[in-house]
């Protein structure tokens, strides 16, 4: 979890790692040549744009874990050689200092008790730091080896026959994509990444004007009707869809609205990707496999 920093040591480990991430940020160049957006880049690591932009400000950060260090470094294609000093600021530690196993030990756990139980007690402490240090190793020995460490995709489903569900309560990708297509048929709405009940009311109004069942819920049915062709040259929201599903896919993609030919590249790629005819166009069958990835 991220922690908001306080003592004088946090706040310049917290300054040191934003501006190291910052760097990484301004200096990454994506398909067509520019760096991502905030908006595209927090989606892509699953923090929301306020957190990301705190990640990122040596004047106001917010000190990232060690995990999303890692996610960024290989979404914005860092130096290999920063990736090691990242992680242990992101502990709470200088480059130049190895993590010892009291470092990473809680404050009230480092003060043996003396007495009775001495013995016993000094012995699980050294069970303790051992196997800390082990931990620290490995993890050492994957930086050094593997150098970076790859977002995790979600897996492929080649050929997909079968539309999600996506109804109220939910919070993911496949709710911008319903929100995105529903404005670009003309329905006003906020496109939040909430099924909440003002989308769930632009649904079933959207079905009654097509005769399907108004239940509020984008399935089998619902979905064919919803989804829109798009193509190289079309602007508007089924394209932002098509763009944040890319990143959802692994593919990245900054999410701008409009189909460029770097988009193209990208959906050519995925379609390739899930067995499917690279066109570069999004028809239903790829949208299918898009919403299905």
């Amino acid at each position: 979890m991220a922690e908001a920093l306080g003592d004088g040591t946090g706040d310049s480990l917290g300054r040191e790692l934003s501006s190291l991430l910052r760097a990484w940020w301004e200096n990454s160049v994506q398909a067509g040549g520019r760096k991502p957006t905030q908006e595209a880049l927090a989606r892509q690591i699953g923090v929301t744009q306020a957190t990301l932009s705190r990640y990122l400000s040596p004047a106001h950060p917010l000190m990232a874990p060690a995990d999303t260090v890692r996610v960024l470094h290989a979404a914005l294609g860092a130096p290999p050689e920063e990736l090691e000093k990242a992680v242990a600021l992101a502990c709470g530690v200088r480059s130049e200092q190895r993590p010892t196993a009291s470092a990473l030990m809680p404050a009230r756990k480092r003060r043996l008790p003396e007495g009775r139980g001495a013995r016993r007690n000094l012995a699980i402490a050294a069970m303790m730091a051992v196997a800390l240090i082990a931990v620290w190793s490995v993890g050492r020995t994957v930086l050094e080896t593997g150098r970076t460490v790859k977002p995790v995709a979600a897996p492929a489903h080649p050929n997909a026959t079968q539309w999600p569900l996506v109804r109220k309560g939910e919070t993911s990708s496949l709710t911008w994509t319903v929100q995105r297509l529903l404005k670009a048929h003309h329905h006003r709405l906020r496109t939040d990444g909430i099924f909440g009940s003002e989308t769930r009311a632009q649904v079933i109004a959207f079905q009654k004007k097509r005769g399907l069942q108004p239940d509020g819920k984008v399935g089998k049915d619902t979905w064919p009707m919803l989804v829109l062709p798009a193509s190289p040259g079309d602007t508007g929201p089924q394209v932002e869809a098509v763009q944040d599903l890319l990143h959802r896919a692994g593919q990245p993609s900054d999410i701008t609205g409009v189909y460029t030919a770097a988009t193209q590249r990208m959906v050519r790629s995925f379609q390739r990707q899930q067995g499917l005819p690279d066109t570069g166009a999004v028809d239903e069958k790829t949208w299918l496999s898009l919403t299905s990835t």
